[in-house]
């Protein structure tokens, strides 16, 4: 098992030891405060992703093989979300975020309290950060 797997797996853990959804939600409200966030000055429009019906700002860096980035958002919901996707991605090498599937969502409940259009802006962040790590490096 690769280590964002590794890593998905422990979230996975986290999430169904909560309980419900609406926990589950809750917690990553909870989590939206531990994300740094980004200043004022970072949140210009060549980092918005695209397609999010929420503001998603997103600084990705490419150095040394190595895919990190900083994020936020104007929502707590898609910051907790930031957050976890921050856990798995920052640190790894671009090749692995490049082709990473994302399933974690799948085996909690947190999707299930998004509405579609919440479901589809993550999948946007996802591809960005996916597109990203593939155009700098990772195959």
């Amino acid at each position: 098992m690769n280590r964002i797997d590794e890593l998905q797996e422990r979230i996975v853990r986290d999430f169904l030891e909560m309980g419900d959804g609406f926990e589950q939600y809750a917690y990553l409200i909870e989590l939206s405060v531990r994300l740094p966030g980004l200043a004022e000055e970072r949140k210009v429009e060549e980092r918005l992703v695209k397609g999010c019906q929420s503001h998603v700002w997103l600084d990705m860096r490419a150095e040394n093989g190595v895919f990190d980035f900083d994020a936020d958002s104007d929502t707590l919901i898609l910051k907790g979300v930031l957050f976890l996707l921050r856990d798995i991605f920052s640190g790894q090498p671009l090749d692995a975020v490049a082709n990473a599937r994302v399933w974690f969502f799948e085996k909690t409940e947190i999707m299930a309290t998004f509405d579609a259009d919440r479901q589809k802006g993550i999948g946007y962040i996802i591809r960005a950060m996916q597109s990203f790590a593939a155009q700098h490096g990772g195959k």
